[in-house]
């Protein structure tokens, strides 16, 4: 076989997007103030998503009614409480939502968060994470600011409209992080650095709980508006901090260092195998990922995770309250060690098509978030006297699925690199030097 041999000099010891040769190494490297950005982001993002359902409780003006207490009643009774009795609350809201209609224009939101997943994954990887993560922000900070006036047009049609285009527009954030992960960090780091957004999402929502309802009972305007006018003010000095720090590529970036760029390039997976004259516009081999075993069981692993998040995170005030009769400032004192494996091991097995394979995963996953609630509505009558033993058999269940996904990932998963990202159209490169066959 014959070959055509290009030696390719070109700027790999030159780092930054400026004229000058930035040669010392950064106090801070560059790829650490990316981490730490995507961190705000995804806290801006969990805070701008869940201040509605905060915020909901003082919206809204609705008799709850629990089912009367009776000696047949597997429920427990408050101390103090009498058999017999029907607990009734009353908030003074200014809309008329009953709890069904505040479960719909919740769940609203994740129709949209659904499906663009992969879109914005291929949008990020063909032209740079960026800009996306900023539409990401923007959507949020036009959405939450429109949020009070659509609610007050008692257009409620508009009102679930806009929460999917939040969806849409806030999944678009996650696979653009990873597709910049995939540019940015060493593969040492990557581990660490992949969960960084997940801390920010945590960080977020706890934020968001306390922020939202200190506003609602003590902000501006009215109260309850100000808790989308807030995360709509700090998620736009997060954009403007974005815009001046962040680029897609590390070889663009005026602050890095020529020790830094050329550490990245030298640990970092993506740039080894691509070269600094990757192809920007790669197609995916879909029938092989979509085949892959390994790809299909962290499907299936990510799935349970997140029925198991959504049945935590959103149903969990309502058993406590309905089968204990705890209040929500009682709530519970410990959950997070439930996740956390399922984050890396998307980087393993591909470097190339990262952020598509994990928005195909997390498509799948964010099926529960309606599935789940359509479940629960399902299997759990809160009229009946037996909703203890209901909830039970929903926990089981729940806790049956966990164990069957960790066996099918323990069984088919993998956190190699797979054999379909190894590929590379005809040609190889090692360390600048092209071989192309002629």
């Amino acid at each position: 076989m014959d070959y055509l041999l290009i030696i390719s000099i070109d700027d790999n010891n030159v780092g930054g997007g400026g004229d000058e040769e930035v040669d010392k190494p950064s106090f801070v490297p560059v790829r650490y103030i990316v981490a730490a950005m995507t961190l705000l982001a995804a806290l801006d993002l969990y805070n701008s998503r869940f201040n509605l359902s905060v915020a909901m409780v003082a919206m809204s003006s609705f008799n709850r009614t629990r089912a009367a207490t009776t000696a047949e009643s597997d429920v427990c009774v408050n101390n103090g409480q009498p058999i017999d009795s029907v607990q009734s609350h009353q908030t003074d809201g200014e809309f008329d939502w009953d709890p069904h209609t505040q479960q719909v224009i919740v769940y609203s939101f994740f129709y949209g968060y659904i499906l663009f997943h992969v879109v914005g994954a291929r949008l990020a990887e063909r032209f740079g994470a960026k800009w996306l993560c900023a539409v990401s922000i923007v959507v949020s900070i036009v959405i939450n600011v429109c949020t009070p006036m659509i609610v007050r047009s008692h257009a409620y049609w508009l009102l679930l409209a806009s929460r999917v285009v939040l969806g849409v527009g806030q999944s678009l954030m996650f696979p653009a992080c990873y597709a910049l992960f995939a540019k940015w960090v060493p593969d040492y780091e990557r581990s660490v650095i992949l969960s960084f957004p997940l801390i920010g999402s945590n960080i977020g929502t706890i934020i968001t709980s306390s922020l939202s309802k200190y506003l609602t009972e003590h902000g501006f305007a009215g109260g309850w508006p100000s808790a989308f006018y807030v995360p709509a003010l700090i998620a736009g000095v997060w954009l403007l901090c974005w815009v001046v720090t962040i680029k897609s590529e590390p070889k663009d970036h005026p602050w890095i260092s020529s020790h830094e760029l050329n550490h990245i390039r030298t640990y970092n997976s993506h740039h080894k195998h691509h070269g600094h004259h990757h192809h920007k516009h790669q197609s995916v081999p879909w029938l092989q990922v979509l085949t892959s075993m390994p790809v299909l069981a962290t499907v299936v692993v990510k799935f349970a995770v997140n029925w198991i998040f959504i049945l935590i995170t959103f149903k969990m005030p309502s058993y406590l309250q309905t089968v204990f009769d705890y209040s929500s400032a009682q709530g519970v004192f410990l959950f997070g060690m439930h996740s956390g494996g399922d984050i890396p091991v998307i980087a393993d097995m591909t470097t190339k098509y990262m952020a598509t394979v994990y928005a195909l995963c997390e498509t799948v996953a964010l099926t529960c978030a309606i599935l789940t609630p359509l479940t629960i509505d399902w299997l759990i009558d809160t009229d009946e006297l037996h909703v203890r033993q209901q909830w039970s058999y929903m926990f089981y269940g729940s806790g049956a699925m966990a164990v069957v996904g960790g066996l099918v990932f323990a069984a088919f998963g993998s956190a190699e690199r797979q054999e379909w990202d190894k590929n590379n159209a005809n040609s190889d490169t090692n360390n600048g030097i092209y071989l192309h066959r002629i």
